[in-house]
C-alpha cells in the first residue's frame, strides 16, 4: 500500500507514445490510433485528461492537416484519426498544451480517389491537405501576354491525384480568349493562356471531360490590364468599341461593332479615337498628336492630343459620296487607324421631290428613309400598301414635328407593319400626303423593296 501511495504521490506524466501506425494511410479517411501516456521512468501514468492531436506537418498552434481533441481514461486513448494531407512521410503529434508531447513511427498518406479540378493562377500557391486548396492573389496580367496556369486533378482535400489522365475543356469569362482542351499527365498540367479583353475581373472555367463526377473549376478572380498603346480605333456614330475583338478583316471594323451612321453634306458630326492596345483595348496614352485624314473633300479638323487615351474631333464633308474613307494618323509613332467608311448624303432636296433610301431595304442597313421637301408646315400621312392595295403600316404626323415642318424632311420604316412584325420579302408602295384644312400641298407615291 505504501507503495504504491508512493507512485501516486510521486510519478508525473513526462509523455505520450504511439502504437504502431499502419502504412499507408488515405487522405480523409479515419484510421485507428492507440496512445498512452507515460511518466519519466517510462512507466504507465494513470493521465486523465485531454490532449490534442496533430501531424508532424502541422504549426501546434494552428494544426490544419489533424487536429483531434482526445480525453485519456486511465492514461490510455484509443480512436480514429483524419489526416487530410497526402504525403510520403508524415508523423503523428499527441500534445496535451502542458510541455508533454509524442510522436508515432512516421506513415505514408496516400491521395484519396479524384473528386474535383484546381487551378492555381501566377501568383498562387497549391496548398494541399487545406480547405482552400490555394493561397495567395492573382498576379495581374496583360491582354494578349501569355502566362502559364497549372490545373490539377485532386481529391476532395486537394491533394494530386498523380495517376489520373483525363481530358479536360477550358473557357473564360472573355469571349474573344481560346476555349480547347487538354489532357493530364499525372494528374496535373500547365496550360499557357492569354486574355485579350482588358477587365479588373477575369475567371477561367475547367471542366472534365473524361468524367462528370469530376467537380468543376473556377479560377480565382484575376485582373487583365491593357497592353502598351500601339494602335487608334476610330468610332463614328452607330459603333461601339469591342475591345478583344479577334477579327482581321479591316470590312468587318476590327476593334468595334455596328454600323456607321450616314451624314449629309455640309452636317458636323463627331468622331471619337482611342488609343488602343493590339488588343482594342484602351490604354492612357496621353499627349500624342493625331491627325483625322480622308481622300475626299472634307473640313480638315486641326490635330487634338490624346488625353487619356481619347481624342474627339468635329468633322463634316462637303460633297456626297458612299463608302466615304476616313482614318486617324500619330505619326510620331508612326500608328495609322484601319480605314473606317460612312456614306455622305447630299441634302439639296427640291419641292416636289420624294426618295428614299437605302431601297431595297435588308442589304444594306434595316431602316429606309424617306425624304422630301414641304413648302410649309402641315398635317402629313405616312403609309406603306402592299402591291395588291391593302394597308401595311400608317403614321400620322402632326404639323411642326420631323416629317410634317417647312423645308427638308425625313422619315425612317424599319421594314414592319403596324403590329411591329416584319413584313414579307417583296414589292410595296410608299405614300406620303401632307395638307391643311384647305388644301392638299403634297402628295407622292413610290415604290419600294424589301429583302431580308
Amino acid at each position: 500500500m505504501i507503495s504504491l501511495i508512493t507512485i501516486l504521490l510521486f510519478s508525473q506524466l513526462d509523455h505520450f507514445d504511439f502504437d504502431n501506425i499502419n502504412s499507408p494511410q488515405v487522405a480523409g479517411t479515419p484510421f485507428p490510433v492507440d496512445v498512452h501516456a507515460y511518466d519519466a521512468a517510462g512507466s504507465p501514468y494513470p493521465f486523465n485528461g485531454y490532449a490534442r492531436i496533430y501531424t508532424s506537418w502541422d504549426i501546434p498552434i494552428n494544426p490544419q492537416y489533424c487536429d483531434t481533441l482526445v480525453l485519456f481514461s486511465n492514461g490510455d486513448w484509443t480512436g480514429d484519426v483524419t489526416v487530410s494531407l497526402a504525403v510520403d512521410t508524415l508523423s503523428l503529434v499527441c500534445d496535451d498544451g502542458g510541455g508533454h508531447t509524442g510522436t508515432s513511427n512516421q506513415i505514408q498518406v496516400l491521395a484519396n480517389t479524384p473528386a474535383r479540378l484546381l487551378s492555381i493562377l501566377p501568383g498562387q500557391i497549391h496548398t494541399p491537405g487545406l480547405s482552400s486548396g490555394r493561397t495567395g492573389n492573382a498576379t495581374i496580367q496583360t491582354a494578349g501576354g501569355q502566362f502559364d496556369i497549372t490545373l490539377f486533378i485532386t481529391d476532395d482535400w486537394f491533394n494530386t491525384v498523380d495517376t489520373v489522365n483525363h481530358t479536360i475543356h477550358y473557357s473564360s469569362t472573355d469571349s474573344f480568349a481560346v476555349q480547347a482542351q487538354a489532357q493530364l499527365v499525372n494528374g496535373m498540367i500547365t496550360l499557357p493562356f492569354a486574355f485579350r479583353t482588358a477587365l479588373p475581373q477575369h475567371r477561367l472555367f475547367f471542366d472534365d471531360v473524361t468524367s462528370t463526377f469530376i467537380t468543376p473549376d473556377t479560377s480565382s478572380p484575376l485582373a487583365i490590364s491593357p497592353g502598351s498603346y500601339g494602335s487608334l480605333l476610330v468610332i463614328l456614330d452607330g459603333e461601339t468599341q469591342l475591345p478583344g475583338d479577334t477579327t482581321s478583316t479591316t470590312l468587318a471594323t476590327p476593334g468595334k461593332s455596328g454600323e456607321a451612321q450616314d451624314k449629309y453634306v455640309n452636317e458636323d458630326f463627331g468622331v471619337l479615337v482611342y488609343a488602343t492596345d493590339s488588343m482594342w483595348n484602351r490604354t492612357s496614352a496621353t499627349g500624342y498628336a493625331i491627325q483625322l485624314r480622308s481622300d475626299f473633300p472634307f473640313s480638315n479638323p486641326s490635330p487634338e492630343n490624346l488625353e487619356n487615351g481619347e481624342a474627339q474631333f468635329t468633322v463634316s464633308f462637303s460633297t456626297a459620296e458612299n463608302n466615304t474613307p476616313l482614318w486617324v494618323e500619330d505619326n510620331s509613332n508612326s500608328i495609322t487607324s484601319d480605314q473606317n467608311y460612312l456614306d455622305i448624303i447630299d441634302t439639296t432636296v427640291v419641292p416636289d421631290s420624294f426618295y428614299a433610301y437605302p431601297n431595297p431595304i435588308g442589304i444594306v442597313g434595316n431602316t429606309m428613309n424617306f425624304v422630301y421637301y414641304l413648302s410649309g408646315s402641315c398635317n402629313v400621312i405616312f403609309a406603306i400598301y402592299d402591291p395588291f392595295g391593302n394597308l401595311v403600316y400608317k403614321k400620322d404626323i402632326v404639323p411642326g414635328s420631323e416629317g410634317a415642318h417647312g423645308g427638308r424632311n425625313e422619315i425612317p420604316w424599319n421594314g414592319r407593319n403596324g403590329e411591329g412584325e416584319r413584313v414579307a420579302t417583296g414589292l410595296y408602295y410608299a405614300v406620303i400626303k401632307g395638307w391643311t384644312h384647305t388644301a392638299t400641298i403634297f402628295e407622292k407615291k413610290m415604290k419600294v423593296g424589301v429583302v431580308w
